[in-house]
């Protein structure tokens, strides 16, 4: 580092350095140094020169400048080198270098404006040099007409030149005129500009203030031309105006707050532009002061309803959020109520999430809750939507979400906001009370179908009681009837014998005693004995069929009410039958309004039955009644489509299924009935009979009967306009 400083400020010659063979050589660079440094300086003379004679351009004097510079530089090399000194030298290269840069830069600046002026000076010689020489033809006229052509010719070519150079200066003129109004719009525009203009100079005093800035600070326009930017900023002390000045010089522009003071010392805040300038040389920084004092107004406002929402949200049971038009992937703001209900913090998912609010979504329910969003702000309509969300502890949570989108006037969608609830306790409620009203429901059924039981167990009873009581009347009726039948019976046949005996005495007698006495004759002619004796054995046997008849009614009846069902007995149900057609006998036998129904038996070989027998009984009247009373109806409408030719049958049919089972078929030729009677045929309470003919319990009854007494079958089979058949399947 010594030896560097050394050599560096040395200042020993060169020629003591070399030997004398290097003297020439050096006396050779000496001489081309100077004729160099000559050179220059002529050539910077001659731009001198030239310039002084007329032509004011700047960039012929700054090359003359540079031009002098290089020559000093030569000689300087030239003297140098029986001189040297290093620094020196160094010092004189590195001071050419900066002068050229500068002449380099001030050039490329002055260079438009050179060509503007070499162009306005062009055009003033072109207008300048056509009236010349018109002046020198009207002085030197030429009475050749060749030449008059000529200079004709060159004066139409001269005013065409002055012409469009005219053309173009008025262009110019009007260009002029029109930057000028521009210029003054502008002016005018910045003296009634709403924000204050300050310009200020480096000292810190203001080189121009607008309207604007006089009304905000209460001074006039004189008064604050006098005062620096430390007389308004009571925040900008005068020690930090030069760093400021650096500062802002370097960044170039700056937008801050600060305050101003008035000329009555009230203080308020603005927002200020800065921007560093350079005109016409010097620098400058232009202020453009707004007054926010209705903006912090404002802004305070704000945050203090901020306070009062942020301290209202953190307080209502739930989470308020509100998103970006991205949807709920992007939430810009959730209260801390998310916590509560997810076991995540807000935070979590706010600005940059650390995880996606979807993330917490029931993967179930994720594709509906998109769907319902997306159709809500499609018909531009709140949305309300029930899903699941997992907590952190991974238990599902139940919330309950309602929102609505915010729109731009344009139509787009701005922002998604809304609430979550959690609702989980109300869904586990509500599962309650549906399991609730489910055991409910199903009590009320099973209640329902006791009900229904119990009436017709009731009806049942009832029926059953009347048929118990009516079955007593009909045996103990039966039982009295029985007992003088019994003996009218008995003494019938004895009677008759006695009759024919004395019927025989007294054909003795008249055998014998061919010629009675008179009263004797008399009394036999009276009596009509032949008469007598004929029609008193018809009476006899006549009063015989009577008895036997009624016998056989209350052998029927005793038969049919059998008191002694509380056990199955092995019955006969072709004499089971039977009876019961006795019975029915007097509907079956043709009448003054219906013809006698035909009974076609076709019994099949049946053993005995274990069954209640009454109870089969009443099953056998009541599917029988039945059919009577269809046939009865068809009777009357076949006699009004004039039928005639139609003839009622019930028939009755019996066979064995199997080992098993037996089968009882009871088939009528009526009218038969329609699907939807033949299902409800056997409930309790259906009929289709007319009011007071009918309970509608009879078939309900019957099918109890052989369904849950006997465990049979009772079904029925019906063909519109054809008939119906019963069919009861019984098991032995």
């Amino acid at each position: 580092m010594q030896e560097q400083l050394t050599i560096f400020f040395s200042t020993l010659p060169v020629s003591s350095a070399v030997g004398c063979d290097a003297l020439r050589e050096l006396r050779l660079y000496a001489v081309f140094d100077s004729l160099t440094a000559l050179a220059y300086c002529s050539v910077a003379l001659s731009l001198v020169y030239f310039t002084r004679q007329g032509d004011r351009s700047k960039i012929g004097r700054l090359f003359a400048v540079g031009l002098f510079a290089c020559g000093a530089a030569q000689l300087m090399q030239a003297w140098m080198l029986w001189h040297s000194i290093y620094w020196l030298s160094v010092t004189l290269k590195a001071a050419t270098a900066v002068i050229f840069l500068l002449l380099a830069a001030a050039a490329i600046a002055l260079m438009p404006k050179a060509l503007t002026t070499f162009s306005l000076n062009k055009i003033k010689n072109l207008q300048i040099l056509p009236l010349k020489q018109v002046e020198e033809n009207h002085e030197k006229p030429d009475i050749q007409t060749g030449e008059f052509v000529k200079e004709s010719i060159a004066l139409v070519d001269s005013e065409t030149i002055v012409n469009s150079l005219n053309e173009q200066l008025e262009k110019e003129i009007a260009d002029r005129h029109r930057v000028e109004e521009k210029w003054q719009l502008a002016q005018f525009a910045i003296d009634r500009s709403a924000d204050a203009v300050f310009w200020i100079g480096a000292d810190g005093k203001f080189v121009y203030v607008n309207d604007a800035a006089c009304s905000s600070l209460g001074y006039s326009a004189a008064e604050l031309i006098d005062l620096t930017i430390h007389d308004i900023n009571p925040d900008f002390p005068e020690t930090a105006w030069s760093l400021h000045w650096k500062v802002l010089k370097r960044c170039g522009s700056v937008n801050i707050e600060v305050h101003h003071l008035t000329k009555y010392g009230r203080i308020f805040p603005v927002e200020i532009t800065i921007d560093h300038l350079e005109f016409n040389g010097k620098e400058y920084q232009c202020a453009f002061a707004r007054d926010i004092s209705e903006r912090k107004r404002i802004e305070e406002a704000l945050r203090e309803r901020e306070e009062e929402f942020r301290s209202l949200v953190s307080n209502i049971p739930g989470a308020v959020y509100r998103c970006s038009a991205a949807g709920r992937s992007s939430l810009t703001f959730i209260s801390s109520g998310i916590e509560a209900i997810s076991g995540y913090p807000a935070a979590n998912f706010m600005i940059q999430p650390v995880q996606a609010f979807s993330s917490i979504v029931h993967p179930d329910d994720a594709e509906a809750i998109e769907q319902l969003i997306d159709r809500a702000i499609k018909t531009k309509q709140p949305y309300a939507i029930e899903y699941r969300l997992i907590h952190s502890d991974g238990n599902v949570r139940w919330v309950a979400e309602k929102g609505q989108a915010i729109f731009s006037p344009a139509g787009q969608v701005i922002s998604l906001n809304g609430a979550i609830f959690d609702i989980t306790e109300r869904k586990a409620a509500e599962d309650a009370l549906r399991l609730s009203e489910a055991i409910a429901n199903n009590r009320a059924q099973q209640l329902e179908i006791a009900l229904k039981e119990l009436r017709e167990t009731q009806s049942h009873l009832i029926h059953t009681e009347k048929m118990s009581s009516l079955g007593q009347m009909v045996a103990g009726v039966a039982h009295e009837i029985n007992n003088p039948v019994s003996f009218i019976y008995g003494n019938i046949s004895y009677a008759t014998q006695y009759m024919r005996d004395l019927l025989q005495l007294v054909e003795l007698y008249q055998t014998h005693y061919p010629q009675p006495t008179v009263e004797v004759q008399q009394y036999i002619e009276n009596i009509d004995l032949e008469f007598l004796r004929e029609d008193l054995l018809k009476i006899l046997s006549s009063m015989k069929i009577g008895s036997d008849r009624i016998r056989e009614i209350v052998l029927s009846l005793r038969n049919f009410s059998r008191l002694d069902d509380s056990v199955k007995k092995p019955a006969n149900i072709h004499e089971g039958i039977d009876n019961t057609l006795i019975i029915l006998h007097n509907k079956l036998r043709a009448r003054s309004e219906y013809p006698e129904i035909t009974i076609i038996k076709n019994y099949g070989k049946l053993p005995l039955i274990e069954c209640y027998s009454g109870q089969l009984n009443q099953v056998f009247m009541n599917l029988a009644s039945n059919s009577i009373d269809a046939l009865e109806d068809a009777c009357n409408q076949k006699k009004r489509a004039g039928d005639s030719d139609w003839k009622p049958t019930i028939s009755i049919r019996t066979e064995a299924l199997n080992e098993n089972s037996i089968c009882i078929k009871i088939a009528d030729n009526a009218l038969g009935m329609t699907e939807d009677v033949r299902s409800q045929l056997f409930d309790p309470f259906f009929t289709t009979k007319p009011l007071g003919k009918g309970t509608g319990l009879g078939l309900s009854i019957s099918y109890r009967i052989i369904v849950e007494k006997h465990g049979g079958t009772l079904t029925c089979s019906s063909v519109l306009g054809e008939g119906t058949e019963f069919a009861i399947e019984l098991p032995l």
